[in-house]
Parts: C-alpha cells; structure tokens; sequence
C-alpha cells in the first residue's frame, strides 16, 4: 500500500459510527432546509420545473431503471449519460434522443464531465459496486443529490466515508434497493413491529454465494472500451467479458475485486428487510460466526445484533433450509408463505416513503423536492452493506469476529482487519 493511500486511510478511520448516528438524527420527516416546489404527483410537471439528471454507467441495471426517471410524471429528465464504453454511451443517446423527440441528450466517456455541469442536480450510479463510493462522494462534492444502485458500497471503510460525504454536503442520497419495501418491509414490518409475533428471537435468509478471487485469461479488449477505467480504483486485472458482464446471474458481481457476490447483491435486498422490519437497519452487527465452526455447527453464516438477535444466512443449493425472508417470534414465525396468517395487533409508527409515495424512485424524487431523508437514505444502505461485507470476510478467515463499528475494525483480528478497507488503484483514490 503506498503512503498516499495510507494517509488517505488514516483519514477515513477517523470518521466514527458515533458521528456518523448523530448526524443521522434528523428525521425522514423534517427538511433538511427549506423545500421547493411540491412534486405534482398526479400530471407531468412543467418543463420549467423538471429536475436535469444525468446517468452514471449505463449496463443492465441502468438501461432498465432509467425508464423509471424518464418518466415525466417524477419530475426528472435524463440530459446526460457517461459510460466507459462506446457502444453503450451511443445507445443511451439514441434511446433518450427517441423518448424525447429530439437531439438533446448528451454522452461522456467521464463522469467527471458530467460533474463539471452546473445544468445537472441529480446524479444516478449504475456503476459495478466497486465505483459507487467515489462517484457518490465526488457527487455530493459537486453538490449533486444521489441515487446509486445496491449494494451501496464495497468495503465497510467505504460506508462511513459514503454517509460522512452526504452529510457533510447536506445532500439528499437514496440507495436504490427498492426490494425492502416493496418485497419485504409493507408485508411484516407492522405486523412484527405491533409485536404479533412476539419478541423476534431470530431471522433468516438465503442468497447465492459470496465473493470469489477471479482468475479468468485474458482476451482481446473490445474497440472503444476505456478498460483501465472500468477497472478504476479495483486492481489491474487483464480484460476478459465475463469478468466485466453484467450479468445478473454471473460476471463482474461474483468477484471480490467488484463486488462481494450475492451475499452482498441478494442481501442488500434480503437482509436489507429483515433489519428494516425489525428496526435495526442504522445498526451493524456485533459478531460474526462462519459456517461449521464450534460456536456454529451450521451451514450457513450467523450475524448476531445488539441485544442477541441472530439472523442466520444460508447458501442457496446447501443442505441448509432455503429462505426468503423469514421472522422467528416468540409467539409465532411469519414469512411470505404466511402472511394471511397474521395482521398487526396495534399501531406502529413505521418509516415508509414520503409524501405518499409507492416506490423507491417516487420517493426519491419528492425528498429530492422537499429536501427530505429519502427512506433508503444512505445510512441504512451503507449499515446492510457493511453487514454483507462483514458475512464475507468471515467466511474467508473462517473464524468468529467480533466487529467494533465504532471504529471500524475487528476486535483483535489483523488478518481480518486487512479487509476492512481495499486499497484504491491510483488515480482512482477517494478524496471528499
């Protein structure tokens, strides 16, 4: 590790998860500053008043939730694209030229370009998860308001330094895992919470499997393919297609240079509602067990929580029972299998989208409006984050570890401390 990025470490570590809370304070409900126009929900807005958006990375993921921020009804419209590939770059053009009827869109080899613009109040990351934190935290620099893509971050150092930039620069920062909600959290979250199940003992949920090495040959790169700076702050690998594929079900998302597997992918998703229906989503565990240890003779990795709660994360195609999302009460056990079973026996007083809103990209755009805390405000995306990363490190040192959020470390664990920040390839270093 060069001096540069020791420094740069140092730095990052001095953000403590204390601060972090504190500045988190500020409820969903409450401006962050004064509003401006309310979004008019129930007909397009004025041109005059629609928000300039720009698009950071162009693959699957942002080919399809773009349609949503098109959507001339949230307010929003797509003015720029930057993408490190040629071909992506002309089709986002050509795509958002056609939905508008004109000429006007514009299309960057770098996201600093876009940044640049004093046109453009939101910015969308629909980058591999390995770019999220820099683009995010240059983003709030800029004075942009976010959206990025789950997982939100790549390492836990990186989830402090994502939720101190939106902070610092008072930015209205969603992460985009609309499955909390949307999948999980409207189903149980009333129920568990009004106590109709009890005293929650326990959760569960599976994905595939975590991050792996990657050691594909390499292969010719394609014509108008920047790949140094798809790889950015990650190492230098040679280029081969699988490595960088978008792949749902594979490519750049199963390696540990990118991604953390689908422990992250699928948790953010998975784990995400589990923590959100019990209330514990601004939270990071307190230990961590492998699979098949002495402490736990199962196949499957345990996060244990303040207070003793465990969530056990099974791998799909184990011998290990397969989950959704499952709750364990001490007055009954609910999932999506049986919903009908249960109804809340009380109120609660959940967070849920703001101004009414249904989904996460509504809500996003009122907050963004109201200059509100979005209801996948950074924080929560960052803390589910950290814990997917957290599932990964221990299942790699195959040991119990004791996680210490408030300094960001493991409790005398070296060699797991090793992951806790990833070294960042040059010039591609954060600097908020």
């Amino acid at each position: 590790m060069t001096q540069q990025n020791n420094r740069n470490n140092k730095k990052a570590a001095c953000i403590s998860r204390r601060e972090l809370l504190a500045a988190a304070a500020i409820t969903t409900v409450a401006p962050m500053f004064i509003p401006s126009a309310a979004l008019g929900r129930d007909s397009q807005v004025a041109p005059n008043e629609q928000i300039p958006l720009a698009m950071i990375g162009y693959g699957n993921r942002g080919n399809e939730i773009i349609k949503g921020f098109r959507d001339l009804r949230r307010g929003f419209r797509a003015i720029a694209f930057a993408d490190c590939r040629a071909d992506r770059r002309e089709y986002a053009k050509r795509d958002t030229d056609q939905h508008y009827k004109n000429s006007d869109s514009k299309v960057y080899e770098k996201y600093e370009d876009i940044l640049a613009r004093d046109d453009i109040d939101v910015i969308v990351i629909t980058t591999p998860d390995h770019w999220h934190t820099k683009i995010a935290v240059e983003s709030c620099k800029a004075g942009k308001d976010v959206f990025s893509e789950k997982p939100l971050t790549h390492t836990p150092m990186e989830s402090r330094e994502i939720v101190a930039a939106a902070r610092k620069y008072n930015r209205v920062c969603s992460s985009g895992s609309q499955r909390v909600w949307e999948d999980y959290g409207h189903k149980m979250v009333e129920i568990v919470q009004s106590g109709a199940i009890g005293e929650v003992k326990e959760a569960w949920f599976s994905t595939n499997h975590e991050g792996k090495d990657c050691y594909l040959p390499a292969q010719e790169i394609p014509n108008g393919f920047d790949w140094d700076r798809w790889l950015g702050p990650a190492p230098w690998r040679p280029y081969n297609s699988e490595r960088c594929s978008g792949n749902y079900g594979g490519g750049w998302r199963r390696w540990w240079d990118y991604g953390n597997g689908f422990f992250a992918d699928w948790g953010a998703h998975r784990l995400g509602g589990i923590l959100y229906i019990l209330g514990i989503d601004d939270q990071e565990p307190i230990e961590m067990l492998p699979p098949n240890c002495e402490e736990n003779p199962q196949d499957c990795v345990v996060y244990i929580y303040k207070g003793g709660i465990k969530i056990y994360h099974t791998r799909e195609r184990s011998n290990m029972p397969q989950h959704d999302v499952t709750i364990v009460g001490s007055e009954g056990t609910i999932s999506s299998r049986n919903l009908g079973n249960f109804k809340p026996i009380g109120t609660t007083n959940v967070r849920r989208y703001s101004g009414g809103t249904r989904n996460i990209q509504d809500d996003f755009c009122y907050c963004v409006r109201n200059r509100l805390r979005p209801f996948q405000d950074f924080l929560y995306g960052a803390a589910t984050a950290t814990a997917c990363q957290l599932a990964n490190i221990v299942v790699r040192v195959k040991r119990p570890l004791k996680w210490d959020a408030e300094n960001t470390a493991f409790i005398n664990d070296e060699q797991a401390n090793r992951f806790v920040v990833k070294p960042k390839r040059g010039p591609y270093e954060i600097n908020s």
